[in-house]
């Protein structure tokens, strides 16, 4: 093998073993699932196995069949397998995994309409290693409820069914007025403004027609379903309420057979969250009096049928809740003017939800946002229509302080002192679309500091999120539909990027673009807008994708002045990068070891030789080659004596050689101390 070749397969040797080391890292790694307001919030969790297993999705058919369940596992942002949809003969379906690592499964469901209030049903996952698919090594189960329509009407009717265990014997069942956000309303025929019914067939069971607020034991059979009549009657005064019903076998097993929390009249749906661990939380609701303070203010977590803890003014409280799934219920109502809060809940684990909404009597289409004035002085308040994914009709931005309305001047400045101030933006969306907004507040200082910034959609169902860059370089978005149960299409499914106001870049459907980046905060939007239309076998109003942010991967451009020359003439090597921090050269005595990423160096070769440039970056590396060919210098005669002219030439070239392998030393040493 020749020296060079030799050297060469080294280079690409480690080369191979450097980028396998460089890894991008990435700012933003995320797989969401999106669904339209009016089907079930989607459920997830993530779960780990030590090799080969089946993951089993079970319909439970309580209190009936989903008309549809589908399931899709994940693994590092992209499907694993074919996703499970349930055989309605069997209620199961199941997706298998090759080998050992962290998942995540994701569930859709369609709850059968014959449930109560629009429907609901509940599930469980079991996942089970191939060689003992009987043993689960991870569980979850979990309900989808289809969100409920607030109503004018002050009684509410639950017909509905559930399945008992293999137990027979006293189930207790508990029902539960909430007093959220007030008590329900007795009457003649409801004296606690709450009852309920358990019937096998047309009686009732065990002698009780009429089951009231607290525990009762009724005696029923096992494996049998019964139906679940439940009336109630919301406050006079709110025309609002909420109570809990909660089934459990006989003890001491005291499973939870039914476990679920109703609305009652306009009282809004919940918003689901996921609770990773059992913890400690706080619920916390501020009133800004901006324009006026609102009328009444409430909040209230639950989990199945049992409420964990409420709010009925601004303030805090302190809440536990077991891990699982939890159900965020508020109150809200403004008098003639429209109000403003912000409704928070935290834990160990971080912020579960973080929100600001307004209460508009007049018209939909407001946006309230609150920003900390650092000192007293003159900001500017920007409002920026992105026109992503349509224009904007309206955008109109107005600030407050303590209830009172700041003034602006055609540039948008405000005068405000240190403190926290309302920007209520009233937006509306193009027709039949929707639009984003950057809402931002700096100084007014000849180089703005950025007080706030924001990016806001209207219309759709979106996701934003702030990146903070610490570092200057290179940096890629990248966005994939994973068609789970259906793929989104190119107008349905969008990022950008945007940094100070200004768009750095945007995907549609799916893709990536690279941009360059500076310290300082920087926001990814998302507008996801599923398909509401199902196709055959899939469930309709869901749409499942990835995104990621991450330093964008190095290019490099390397040519040769000349492909071939004679042996001892000079060539000239041209190259340049873009996201690179280091290069390194090979292939040559000439042209070897660190490089700047740019540049240009006149090289003699002795013999045929492929020079190599490799350059890395924090987004990984890459190596671009050049093959010269190299031919034996003409000469004259056959042997002699060698003049004097000759001799100097040869001289003055080996001179000008060291020189510039001394010069490039210096340069390398000087590079390594700086």
């Amino acid at each position: 093998m020749g020296r060079w070749l030799h050297k060469l397969l080294l280079s690409v040797a480690a080369f191979g073993a450097l980028l396998g080391a460089v890894q991008a890292a990435s700012l933003l790694d995320e797989t969401n699932i999106v669904g339209l307001p009016n089907v079930a919030a989607p459920a997830q969790f993530a779960f780990s196995t030590t090799g080969a297993s089946v993951v089993t999705l079970t319909d439970f058919a309580t209190p009936a069949a989903f008309t549809a369940l589908q399931m899709v596992v994940t693994a590092n942002g992209a499907v694993v397998g074919t996703p499970a949809t349930i055989n309605p003969a069997t209620h199961t379906a199941s997706a298998t995994i090759d080998e050992a690592g962290t998942y995540e499964a994701f569930i859709v469901g369609l709850p059968s309409a014959s449930a109560a209030q629009g429907g609901f049903g509940s599930f469980g996952v079991c996942v089970a290693l191939t060689s003992s698919p009987n043993a689960c090594t991870a569980e979850y189960s979990n309900t989808l409820a289809t969100p409920t329509t607030p109503t004018s009407q002050d009684t509410s009717t639950v017909n509905t069914t559930f399945m008992t265990t293999s137990t027979a014997g006293n189930y207790t069942i508990t029902l539960t007025d909430d007093k959220f956000p007030s008590a329900l309303q007795p009457s003649m025929t409801l004296p606690q403004g709450l009852s309920a019914g358990i019937f096998g067939g047309t009686l009732p069971v065990g002698g009780i027609p009429n089951l009231q607020p607290g525990a009762t034991q009724v005696p029923l059979a096992a494996n049998t379903t019964y139906q679940l009549l439940i009336v109630s009657q919301a406050s006079a005064t709110t025309n609002a309420g909420l109570y809990g019903v909660r089934i459990t076998d006989p003890s001491p097993s005291g499973v939870a057979v039914f476990d679920h929390t109703f609305p009652v009249g306009e009282l809004g749906p919940a918003t689901t969250l996921d609770n990773p661990s059992a913890q400690s939380l706080t619920l916390a609701l501020t009133d800004y009096g901006y324009p006026e303070a609102l009328t009444s203010l409430g909040a209230a977590v639950t989990q199945g049928g049992t409420l964990e803890g409420d709010l009925l003014a601004s303030g805090p409280a302190a809440l536990n809740a077991a891990a699982g799934s939890l159900d965020v219920w508020t109150y809200a109502v403004a008098g003639a003017q429209p109000g403003v809060y912000k409704l928070e809940l935290t834990g160990s684990s971080g912020t579960l939800r973080s929100t600001t909404q307004v209460v508009n009597p007049g018209a939909s289409g407001s946006y309230a946002f609150i920003v900390t004035i650092p000192s007293a002085g003159t900001y500017k308040l920007i409002a920026t229509d992105f026109e992503f994914p349509g224009q904007l009709a309206s955008l109109v931005p107005t600030v407050a302080q303590n209830g009172t309305v700041l003034t602006q001047n055609a540039s948008g400045d405000f005068t405000a002192a240190a403190g926290v101030v309302v920007v209520l933006v009233d937006a509306a969306a193009p027709a039949g679309g929707s639009g984003t907004f950057d809402l931002t507040v700096e100084t007014t200082a000849a180089t703005p500091s950025v007080v706030f910034e924001q990016t806001q959609a209207v219309g759709g169902v979106f996701n934003s999120q702030p990146i903070n860059l610490g570092t200057s370089g290179g940096f890629a978005a990248t966005l994939t539909d994973l068609g789970f149960p259906q793929s989104f299409s190119n107008s349905t499914l969008a990022l950008f990027v945007s940094h100070g106001g200004q768009v750095l870049g945007k995907i549609y459907g799916g893709g990536s673009f690279s941009f360059p980046a500076t310290p300082g905060q920087y926001v990814v939007t998302l507008v996801a807008i599923p398909n509401s239309q199902a196709a055959v076998g899939t469930v309709p109003g869901y749409g499942l994708y990835t995104v990621n942010v991450a330093n964008a991967a190095p290019t490099e451009s390397f040519t040769a002045s000349a492909s071939s020359t004679a042996s001892g003439t000079p060539i000239t090597l041209t190259w340049s990068s873009q996201y690179a921090t280091s290069c390194t050269a090979g292939g040559a005595s000439d042209w070897n070891g660190s490089e700047p990423t740019s540049g240009s160096l006149a090289v003699s070769l002795a013999s045929t030789a492929t020079l190599t440039l490799s350059c890395t970056g924090p987004g990984g590396a890459v190596m671009k080659s050049a093959t010269v060919s190299v031919t034996a210098s003409s000469g004259g005669g056959g042997g002699g004596a060698i003049g004097a002219a000759t001799l100097a030439g040869l001289a003055a070239l080996a001179a000008r050689a060291m020189q510039r392998r001394s010069a490039r030393r210096i340069a390398r040493s000087n590079r390594a101390r700086a």
